[in-house]
């Protein structure tokens, strides 16, 4: 009984010192990847040399432009877990780009006829992240996005213009899986779509922050149809997967892997990953530029962003009214053939920070953020 006893107390102390090697570990990474030289207070809504400014947005994560070359539609994200305590309402908005203005967009109800039959929607209440625009076969153009509250759904829109003025019509939605938590949205032009599971749903911030360290696999990508449900695809697995878009051809899939710090071309009819291109931060959204690609990034760590845009940055910052994440970022022109580095540009130290989107709109390269209340935008010519 003595000797069980010793052998019990043993096993319990070195868990207690594994933990507190284990914390020790999360502090010194913590304090090692911080990007302090690169970080400065953001305040008001003012323009520098560097970009022009369009506040007044919640959080404007991801951007798509609208088939008038005007009009920018933009996914005002809320919050999710575990990033955040609880999930947090957003909304739809537009950017105008002849004047800069913010728009709001009105959205009407219908019946259900491009989602799942078994997918219901009782209110108004909407959490958007990823989203994406695409001409449907018979014309008609197409809004889906990635949303989390009151569940898990990919809601599925009409655009609509009349007189230069746009709106939605609600057209369906479709229920994740179970454990599903998706990230970002790529639509065909048959009505299905192909969507990024990022990471399982009831994982801890504490392990989230872990595998952004190790670097092992967290999610893969989804194809649903409206007959088969959701399939995963095959090859698609990483750590965690964030941005998706598909080529004009609809025969490449490029996918964004956050923590494995790298986006990837996937053939969906050999199902191979034919090309990938690596970088220093954290690849976020993904857009389209004729045979080019824009991909929005973080230029960062992971662990940078807990402490100064997530649950930490009340601790850092001295003004809590200002929600500005102020982390730098850039922005990756690739080849849409092989990846290859058309050029970067990067930005730290000036009146946004943290992007996770660029786009491409008339000369003009937009950027949106996931932790702040502006849209900027740079002539490309510039750079």
């Amino acid at each position: 009984m003595v000797i069980l006893y010793k052998i019990l107390r043993y096993i319990v102390i070195a868990i207690i010192c594994l933990f507190i090697a284990f914390i020790a570990l999360l502090v010194y990474l913590f304090v090692t990847q911080a990007n302090i030289e690169q970080v400065n207070y953001i305040e008001g809504c003012q323009s520098d040399d560097a970009l022009t400014v369009y506040c007044d947005f919640q959080n404007p994560e991801d951007l798509a432009a609208l088939p008038d070359g005007r009009h920018i539609l933009v996914s005002e994200f809320g919050a999710i877990t575990p990033l955040s305590p609880v999930n947090v309402r957003g909304n739809l908005s537009l950017l105008d780009t002849t004047n800069g203005t913010k728009k709001n967009i009105e959205i009407e109800m219908s019946n259900n006829v491009w989602g799942d039959p078994e997918c219901e929607r009782e209110n108004m209440i909407f959490s958007p992240h990823g989203i994406d625009t695409n001409q449907r076969l018979d014309g008609s153009y197409q809004l889906a996005i990635v949303n989390h509250m009151p569940t898990e759904t990919i809601e599925l829109f009409e655009l609509i213009e009349i007189n230069d003025a746009w709106s939605l019509i609600w057209r369906g939605c479709v229920d994740a899986p179970a454990h599903g938590y998706f990230n970002d949205v790529a639509l065909k032009s048959n009505g299905s779509f192909y969507v990024s599971q990022m990471y399982d749903k009831n994982i801890s911030l504490l392990m989230l922050a872990v595998m952004d360290t190790t670097k092992e696999d967290t999610g893969y990508v989804y194809h649903w149809t409206r007959k088969k449900g959701f399939k995963r695809l095959i090859n698609t697995d990483g750590a965690f997967p964030n941005g998706v878009e598909l080529s004009n051809d609809e025969s490449n899939l490029f996918i964004n892997y956050a923590f494995g710090n790298k986006i990837s071309k996937y053939n969906l009819s050999s199902k191979t990953i034919e090309a990938s291109f690596s970088m220093n931060g954290i690849p976020d959204n993904i857009t389209i530029d004729g045979d080019y690609l824009w991909v929005g990034a973080q230029d960062y760590s992971g662990l940078d962003s807990l402490i100064y845009c997530g649950v930490f940055a009340k601790d850092i910052f001295e003004d809590p009214m200002i929600n500005q994440c102020p982390l730098p970022f850039a922005a990756y022109h690739l080849k849409q053939s092989d990846l290859s580095l058309v050029n970067s540009y990067k930005y730290s130290n000036t009146v946004m920070g943290t992007a996770t989107v660029a786009l491409s709109v008339n000369g003009q390269l937009y950027f949106g953020t996931y932790h702040g209340d502006r849209i900027a935008s740079v002539e490309i010519s510039k750079e």
